[in-house]
């Protein structure tokens, strides 16, 4: 009887404090995904296929900003190749940017070993083969603030062993961040499915085939 007069009166308190404190456990819960551990001085911006709006801006701005001489980018594979010329790449995106901002951007696409990426972890086999042939030492990898953890992770695994120091930048947009993103459907379907995909990166030694690119 005791146990229940005490659950009746801690159940209703702890639905209260949580009602109240939502806004710091979501926003913790999206903070956990976030990696951003950037330096000057690495060899290569490298930008992952997906996010153009976000994506290509930031490594831009970290360009500018001296973080490296180059700006390396994935190839992903293409969603209808019948139709695939009426549609910009990345790196026609990217050269519209360069050309807004009247930059002067050295840019690479990256080789794809299987005709285009359709997952993190394809880009990062794509990109430590590409790295071993071009004896790039420090990379920076660039996605979109959700995808960071994921894609840290993969990228490390895939690396393991190797002689290149990867870090990773946050790409931020406009709409959502850590601290909104249950606001928005963006937000929401980007977190949400953050945690779906994430566990299985960690279970998953090799590529996934029913992880697509971000």
């Amino acid at each position: 009887m005791k146990k229940l007069i005490v659950a009746s009166i801690l159940i209703p308190i702890l639905a209260t404090i949580t009602i109240f404190q939502y806004q710091t456990f979501l926003t913790s819960y999206a903070e956990f995904f976030t990696v951003n551990n950037a330096s000057s001085g690495a060899d290569a911006i490298v930008i992952l296929s997906g996010g153009k709006a976000t994506r290509i801006p930031h490594a831009l701005k970290l360009f500018a900003d001296n973080y490296a001489p180059r700006i390396v980018m994935t190839d992903e594979k293409k969603m209808n190749v019948r139709f695939a010329h009426l549609f910009s790449t990345n790196e026609k995106i990217a050269k519209a940017m360069i050309n807004e901002l009247k930059l002067n951007v050295p840019i690479i696409t990256v080789p794809s070993l299987k005709g285009g990426a359709t997952s993190t972890f394809d880009e990062a086999y794509d990109l430590r083969v590409f790295s071993e042939k071009k004896g790039f030492k420090h990379l920076i990898l660039v996605t979109d603030t959700f995808h960071t953890r994921r894609a840290y992770h993969a990228f490390q695994k895939i690396f393991s062993g190797s002689e290149v120091r990867l870090e990773i930048s946050a790409a931020r947009n406009d709409i959502f961040n850590e601290s909104n993103w249950w606001t928005s459907d963006k937000g929401i379907s980007a977190y949400v499915l953050e945690s779906i995909k994430y566990p299985v990166y960690l279970l998953s030694s090799k590529n996934a085939t029913f992880i697509r690119n971000d």
